[in-house]
């Protein structure tokens, strides 16, 4: 019998040391299917190669020469690079109505020697993308997850190059949003047990609550055109946090997706397409 409880004991203790360290696992891992060494740098079957552009990664899809699109940049969570938004790229579509760029954000890109959790420095990163526009409209920035709000600042601090937002699942009160417990568990783990992926997401969700109330004064100066997507079953994004955006966003519209979690990017493929298309393709003449 004692044997028995000492078992148990153990057996709870274990339980206690790993559940932290799945619950991080499991939490930092969301924002796309597992990537290859590097960051995703390499080819996209049905995209291209990948290229560098300052501290970014990015593969383009471009109009055929002679025709101008409207720019759609696609900028992913945490962690995660360029291949999260695969599905988007390859969408006939999509290409049909938009020149496509997706990035590997500032601190992803293969060979980086840290993560960056400012939302300052991940806007200006994206600026030289924005400036790739030819439409005379501005690029449409989407994002997902923690990309909300890396969208968001880039578009605070480059209005005149963006022609609209589109936020999928997106964090962006700070009242909902930053650390969990489980994130302040993770101190207590050594880099090479969480890896530089868990780890570096972590950075960035810890630092982005204070940075999100500065943000706050600023929301009204974003008048162009918005997409809200949420599901009311995301339990890692707070569904409010869509309420938030509709509120501060005066030209925005809210696409709810009942039953859906934080993995509508991919889910809800087809339904997000052809909601960016309806509120961003310009009309024929």
């Amino acid at each position: 019998m004692g044997w028995k409880k000492v078992g148990k004991r153990r057996t709870i203790r274990w339980l206690i040391v790993l559940l932290p360290f799945a619950l991080v696992a499991a939490c930092a891992l969301i924002d796309g299917p597992p990537e290859p060494p590097g960051g995703g740098s390499g080819a996209i079957a049905g995209v291209g190669e990948t290229r560098r552009l300052g501290d970014i990664e990015y593969v383009e899809v471009a109009p055929s020469a002679g025709e101008i699109r409207q720019l759609l940049v696609l900028v992913h969570g945490a962690p995660g690079s360029l291949r999260a938004f695969r599905s988007y790229l390859t969408d006939p579509l999509l290409r049909e109505h938009f020149h496509m760029i997706s990035v590997t954000r500032v601190g992803w890109a293969a060979g980086a020697e840290r993560k960056e959790p400012s939302l300052e420095a991940q806007a200006r990163a994206l600026r030289p993308i924005l400036e790739m526009d030819r439409s005379g409209r501005g690029a449409i920035l989407m994002g997902h997850s923690y990309g909300g709000p890396v969208i968001a600042r880039a578009a605070m601090d480059h209005t005149e190059l963006v022609g609209g937002l589109v936020f999928v699942a997106a964090t962006a009160d700070p009242e909902m949003s930053g650390p969990r417990w489980y994130n302040y568990m993770s101190f207590w783990w050594p880099e090479f047990v969480l890896g530089d992926r868990l780890m570096g997401a972590n950075d960035e969700i810890m630092a982005v609550r204070p940075q999100l109330k500065e943000m706050l004064p600023r929301w009204e100066e974003l008048t162009m055109p918005a997409l809200i997507v949420q599901g009311d079953e995301d339990t890692l994004v707070h569904p409010e946090n869509a309420d938030f955006l509709r509120e501060r966003l005066v030209n925005s519209r809210l696409l709810p997706r009942p039953g859906g979690d934080h993995f509508i990017l991919w889910g809800d493929m087809p339904v997000i397409r052809d909601a960016i298309i309806d509120t961003f393709a310009p009309v024929a003449p």
